[in-house]
């Protein structure tokens, strides 16, 4: 499904414009600039698919299309009584089934240490390159979901999930590759966050990034041009 982007936002300040009955009138560039903060997505795709929309300015605000939360995931803001509960709960359950299997079962980090090779090996195999990793917000630390991970210039690559992770794998040999190494650029809702281009080195099992996004100027809501594109896809094999 495509999106929607605001890729050069307009610095001109809301506060001055005119008041109109979609939004507000810029007089720098004589267009009227819709507000758009309190549409839901759907209600934006709506109205940049009317006939004769074409080029649309929008005020939009930060966080305005988060990605759903997963069912029957904990939200990030649970009350620490509730974890603390949980998580109690959690280890006394468990504390039967270790007495009884501590005995029987091999090493803790040799178990661990195996499934991590075999999880590589089955991701990735041979003349195949697995690069994952996470998404961070620079301010707060906090998981960036959503996130869109581009190959280069190509249309491939992948979004991050609830905590932020993402992962992708593509031919070891690829176009993309060069020398070695792969240009990735990753860009979280542009409402929020700058774009950020990074190299990164193509071996057989690549540790897994972090990449912290930036705050744009004026976070919170940003104004400009809307313009269509392509969430990232599965590259080729």
């Amino acid at each position: 499904m495509s999106s929607f982007a605001v890729p050069n936002p307009c610095p001109q300040p809301w506060a001055t414009m005119s008041p109109t009955t979609a939004g507000r009138f810029c007089g720098q560039c004589q267009h009227e600039v819709v507000d758009f903060s309190a549409f839901s997505e759907a209600e934006v795709r709506a109205w940049l698919a009317r006939p004769g929309a074409g080029s649309v300015c929008g005020m939009f605000r930060a966080g305005q299309f988060a990605p759903p939360v997963a069912a029957g995931a904990m939200p990030a803001a649970a009350p620490r009584w509730r974890r603390l509960l949980l998580t109690g709960l959690a280890l006394l359950s468990l504390k039967p089934l270790l007495s009884s299997c501590q005995n029987a079962r091999p090493n803790a980090a040799t178990v661990s240490g195996a499934t991590e090779q075999a999880d590589e090996l089955a991701a990735a195999p041979q003349g195949q390159v697995t690069i994952r990793g996470r998404v961070l917000d620079d301010s707060t630390s906090q998981a960036v979901a959503g996130a869109e991970i581009f190959i280069a210039d190509t249309p491939y690559g992948a979004t991050t999930d609830e905590q932020g992770n993402f992962s992708f794998t593509m031919q070891q040999q690829w176009g993309p590759v060069q020398q070695g190494s792969v240009r990735l650029r990753v860009a979280g809702s542009p409402f929020v966050f700058e774009p950020q281009v990074l190299s990164v080195a193509v071996s057989p099992a690549p540790a897994p990034l972090t990449v912290r996004l930036k705050s744009v100027p004026g976070r919170g809501q940003i104004m400009g041009k809307v313009v269509g594109h392509e969430p990232p896809q599965k590259p080729p094999l």
